[in-house]
C-alpha cells in the first residue's frame, strides 16, 4: 500500500471517528439511553448507507473489545464466584430460550419471508454475527441477507431494549457514569493494560470463543477477586469504548444499498421482535422463579452482541459479570449449533 493510499485511509478513519464521536456526544446530551453508543452507531450507519468517505479503524476494535472484557472483570467479586453454581439454572433457561428464538424466527423467515433454508437458519440463530457471515460463504446461503439481518438484529436490539426495560420495569438505562472523568493512576493503568494484552495473547494462542473479551474479563476478574487491584475504568474511556462499539455496529452497513436494506428490513424486524419477546419473557420467568434481578436477566437473555449488551450492563445497575458470562455461553452455543444444524439440513435435503 503506497503512502497516498495510507494517508487517504487515515483521513477517512479520522473523519469517521470525529463524526461518530460528535454524534455520540450530542446524543448523550439529549438524555437518550446509551447516547454515546447509539449516536455513533446511527451516524456511522448513515455515513455507510450514503456512501460518504468513511472507514472503520479496524485495528482499534481489537483494543476496544479487550477493554470491554477488562471492564466486565471489574464486576467480579468473591461472592459472585461462590454463587456461580446457582447460575447454571439460569444458563439452562437461556439454552431453552435460544432454542425457542431459533425455531420461531426460522419458521417466520421460511414461511413469511420465503428465505432459503441455509439463509433462514443462519439468520435465525441469535448470536455470532461474524461467524454466521463466514458460515454463509460455504453453506450456500445468501451472504448479503445474513449480514444485513444480523447487523439489524444488533442495531435494533440496542435501540429497542432500553425502551422495553424502561416501560416494563420502570428502570432507566443511562450512559451516565458515576466515576470521575479520569481516575487511572499509573498502577491501575498498568493492570488494565495487562488485561487488554491478555486478550491479544488469547486470540493468538487459544481456541476459545470471543478471546478478546473473555481473556481480559478473566484476568481482570482474577485481579479484583484476589485484591491485587481494584481499578475502575474512567468515564472518559467508557464513553470512548461506546463510540467505537457504535462505529463497529454502524459500519456493518458499509456496501449495503438502500434497496438491499429495504428488502431485508421487514424480515429483520420480525426476527428481532420474536427474539426480544422470547428473551424478555424468559428473563421475567427466570427473575420471578429463581429470585434473580430482572434487569440483569433481561440483558443476559437479550439477542444482542456480547460487547454491546455488556456495555449496557456496565452503564446500568445490572451485574456486568453475570451478563457477560451468559453471552459468552450464548456465543459458544451458536458456534457449535450452526454447523451441526447446517449439516443436518444438508443430509435431510439429500435424502
Amino acid at each position: 500500500m503506497d503512502r497516498d493510499t495510507q494517508m487517504n485511509n487515515l483521513s477517512k478513519q479520522i473523519f469517521t471517528v470525529s463524526v461518530a464521536g460528535l454524534a455520540g456526544w450530542l446524543t448523550s446530551k439529549t438524555g437518550m439511553p446509551l447516547g454515546w453508543m447509539i449516536g455513533a452507531m446511527l451516524a456511522t450507519a448513515a455515513l455507510s448507507l450514503f456512501k460518504l468517505p468513511m472507514q472503520q479503524p479496524a485495528a482499534v476494535f481489537h483494543v476496544v473489545r479487550a477493554s470491554v472484557g477488562a471492564m466486565l472483570g471489574t464486576a467480579f467479586t468473591l461472592e459472585l464466584l461462590m454463587s456461580v453454581p446457582k447460575w447454571t439454572t439460569s444458563i439452562a433457561g437461556l439454552l431453552v430460550a435460544m432454542a425457542v428464538m431459533f425455531v420461531l424466527a426460522y419458521v417466520a423467515l421460511r414461511r413469511l419471508a420465503h428465505f432459503d433454508r441455509p439463509s433462514a437458519l443462519l439468520c435465525a440463530i441469535p448470536g455470532g454475527i461474524a461467524e454466521m457471515i463466514l458460515l454463509s460463504e460455504t453453506a450456500g446461503a445468501d451472504q448479503a441477507r445474513v449480514s444485513i439481518v444480523h447487523a439489524l438484529r444488533i442495531s435494533l436490539t440496542i435501540l429497542i431494549l432500553p425502551v422495553i426495560i424502561g416501560l416494563t420495569t420502570g428502570l432507566t438505562v443511562s450512559s451516565d457514569q458515576t466515576t470521575e472523568i479520569f481516575t487511572f493512576n499509573v498502577p491501575d493503568f498498568l493492570w488494565f493494560a495487562l488485561c487488554v494484552a491478555a486478550g491479544f495473547v488469547a486470540k493468538r494462542f487459544l481456541n476459545v470463543p470471543a478471546p478478546l473479551v473473555v481473556a481480559p474479563m478473566v484476568v481482570s476478574g482474577a485481579l479484583h477477586i484476589s485484591g491485587l487491584s481494584d481499578f475502575v475504568v474512567p468515564a472518559a474511556l467508557s464513553n470512548a469504548v461506546q463510540v467505537f462499539i457504535g462505529i463497529n455496529v454502524g459500519g456493518r452497513f458499509a456496501g449495503v444499498t438502500f434497496r438491499a436494506l429495504s428488502a431485508v428490513f421487514g424480515s429483520a424486524v420480525v426476527v428481532v421482535a420474536v427474539q426480544i419477546s422470547v428473551a424478555f419473557a424468559a428473563a421475567t420467568l427466570a427473575a420471578q422463579s429463581m429470585g434473580f434481578d430482572i434487569l440483569t436477566m433481561t440483558l443476559a437473555y437479550a439477542p444482542g452482541g456480547l460487547a454491546e449488551m455488556s456495555l449496557i450492563a456496565v452503564a446500568t445497575e445490572a451485574d456486568p459479570a453475570v451478563v457477560g458470562l451468559h453471552h459468552v455461553f450464548r456465543v459458544l452455543v451458536a458456534l457449535v449449533a450452526a454447523p451441526l444444524l447446517l449439516s443436518r439440513f444438508a443430509q435431510a435435503k439429500d435424502q
